[in-house]
């Protein structure tokens, strides 16, 4: 049994039980409701214990922080990846937090049940209730993309309902419908980027934008698993992909967000407010909310980025480096960013780059890796994206209030441009209105349709793309590296044939971290010369027959006969 408290307002006054199946729970209507969920102060208290539930940094007591992406093919941590390298194919006995959980579906529900309690300000309640519904379609979200088909839960239940209880798993294009009708919604109910509380909110157009982040999904899903056991009967994701299309153009359309200035110092910052392009965001504060993280004091955060990440970066005259006069190479720390897409060096230390700002305004710049005991298996590739150099004086060393950007403008800028590519549509003129500008913002060259340069070393995906899409797929990886997105790309584009059988590579071992913490002698490499972070235990084994989702649990199976098991994982 666990105690759940994510109704932190209330939690003084308010607690329920759980197991981690229907058949043992506490009925959440135990709770007394008569005095509550009756005023828009009501609704905001319970609805924002859910932001709990956003991505954000680790807190101190984990004490350091691995980078989002750092278990893909982008980047590596202090280990392999479990699913990627297939050294943890073994389906869980039973469910847990983080196991086929529906705790956050059934509180989401206990609060949409009672929201019409609630008297008052009718702008904020209808802000309150679309946040509740938002937060659902974010819920399943997060399960679809681990199991595919689902149980669809329209409403609370208590362990006496039988038809919910012992419920089947819908098809994955009815949750991912189920999913978008409840952020229409959200998104009928949000106000525009609303400035109703201290801590940013969920906003009509952070609900678009996870509207076609879900469309695109599914439809590249549908798209590139058609055929398999992971596919949807007679779907292609063309109507799933059209709408992830419109969606993301809402957003473009509404004026209310655009582009920063500046790419590099974009993931730095000490405060998101009044940011152009920053739409939801993670405050942290120490001092104030006893909330920490240790992101700035532990770099390189036991991570660092892999050879296949940095050779996808363009030289500065559009070209890929397999072609370009421009490109210096990959063999020195100090010229590789030279003559390279400027986001680069927005993502990467090379040697001079500055490292600290001390309390007497003296200067630290950094020379080479740190492959120290807690940083083994890493790459030398460290990043510089979300540095934060400045000494804070709240806290004698680097900040620990770095907050986590949770959507920005630009992933509706990609979104489109994707969509509207993977339908066959794409026009100059959409890319001039997307990723364009992504490209105007760090002085790069345009992408423009019947000119893009043919890239020898465009990746195999174990199947063939049109130029733009290849060029897309490049530019959301280079934009989006190390936010969260490359794992769930790789899923959806079932693109196993990009890694499987390959393992991570990182920086080149001669020049430029010669002089590091790291034992020369002893370090693994490849035939070429660069590194192998983790040697033979590091090669990807993606078993492509059941590792796109991952097994209900057997208890789980046991106690619900219309449950079925994913592909492969029955064997």
């Amino acid at each position: 049994m666990k105690n759940i408290f994510k109704l932190f307002i209330l939690s003084a006054v308010i607690s329920f039980t759980s197991c981690d199946d229907f058949l043992d729970r506490t009925p959440l209507d135990e709770v007394s409701e008569a005095t509550f969920y009756s005023t828009p102060s009501d609704l905001q208290a319970a609805v924002s214990g859910f932001y709990n539930d956003l991505p954000g940094w680790s807190a101190l007591s984990i004490g350091y922080n691995i980078l989002p992406d750092m278990y893909s093919d982008m980047g590596t941590a202090q280990e392999p990846s479990n699913r990627l390298s297939g050294l943890s194919y073994e389906v869980p006995t039973s469910a847990s937090a983080s196991v086929w959980s529906w705790d956050e579906v059934r509180e989401a529900n206990w609060y949409l049940a009672h929201v019409d309690q609630a008297t008052g300000d009718e702008t904020l309640i209808n802000q309150y209730i679309g946040e509740g519904y938002f937060f659902r379609a974010y819920y399943y979200f997060e399960l679809l993309q681990r199991y595919g088909d689902l149980p669809i839960f329209r409403e609370y239940f208590d362990n006496t309902d039988e038809d919910y209880v012992y419920a089947a798993r819908d098809p994955r294009n009815e949750v991912v419908e189920f999913m978008i009708a409840d952020l229409d919604t959200a998104i009928a109910k949000l106000q525009s980027f609303p400035d109703i509380s201290s801590t940013p909110r969920i906003s009509r157009e952070v609900a678009q934008l996870f509207k076609a982040r879900v469309a695109l999904y599914e439809g590249t899903w549908e798209k590139y698993h058609a055929g398999t056991d992971f596919g949807v009967t007679g779907a292609d994701g063309s109507e799933f992909l059209q709408i992830a299309a419109e969606a993301a153009e809402d957003v473009m359309n509404s004026g209310v967000f655009s582009l920063y200035s500046d790419y590099k110092t974009l993931f730095n910052q000490m405060s998101y407010s009044g940011n152009s392009e920053v739409m939801l965001w993670r405050d942290y504060n120490s001092i104030e909310l006893s909330i920490a993280n240790v992101l700035q004091q532990q770099w390189p955060n036991r991570c660092g980025y892999t050879k296949f990440a940095i050779d996808s970066y363009l030289c500065t005259d559009g070209d890929p480096i397999s072609v370009s006069d421009l490109y210096q190479g990959n063999t020195n720390l100090s010229t590789i960013e030279v003559n390279r897409d400027p986001r680069l060096a927005a993502l990467i230390m090379v040697p001079g780059d500055l490292e600290e700002i001390k309390a007497d305004g003296s200067e630290v710049y950094w020379d080479y890796p740190d492959f120290t005991s807690t940083n083994t298996g890493l790459t030398g590739f460290e990043s510089e994206k979300y540095r934060n150099v400045q000494y804070d004086a709240n806290y004698g060393d680097f900040t620990e209030d770095t907050p986590r950007i949770i959507f920005r403008y630009a992933e509706a800028l990609l979104i489109f441009a994707e969509a509207k590519a993977e339908l066959g549509t794409i026009s100059q003129s959409d890319l001039d209105k997307s990723v364009n500008l992504l490209r105007d913002r760090v002085g790069m060259p345009h992408i423009t349709l019947g000119s893009i340069t043919t890239d020898p070393d465009w990746p195999n995906y174990g199947y063939s793309l049109s130029a733009i899409l290849y060029e897309i797929r490049r530019e959301r990886s280079v934009e989006l590296m190390a936010e969260g997105f490359r794992d769930d790309d790789l899923y959806r584009w079932r693109a196993h044939s990009l890694f499987d059988g390959d393992q991570p590579r990182g920086a080149y071992l001669e020049d430029g971290i010669v002089n590091t913490t790291l034992d020369v002698a002893n370090a693994s490499i490849d035939d070429e010369g660069f590194l192998l972070p983790f040697a033979s235990t590091g090669i990807y084994n993606f078993d492509e027959s059941k590792a796109y989702l991952l097994p209900l649990p057997l208890d789980e199976l046991s106690l619900n006969p219309n449950l079925t098991q994913n592909p492969g994982w029955a064997d």
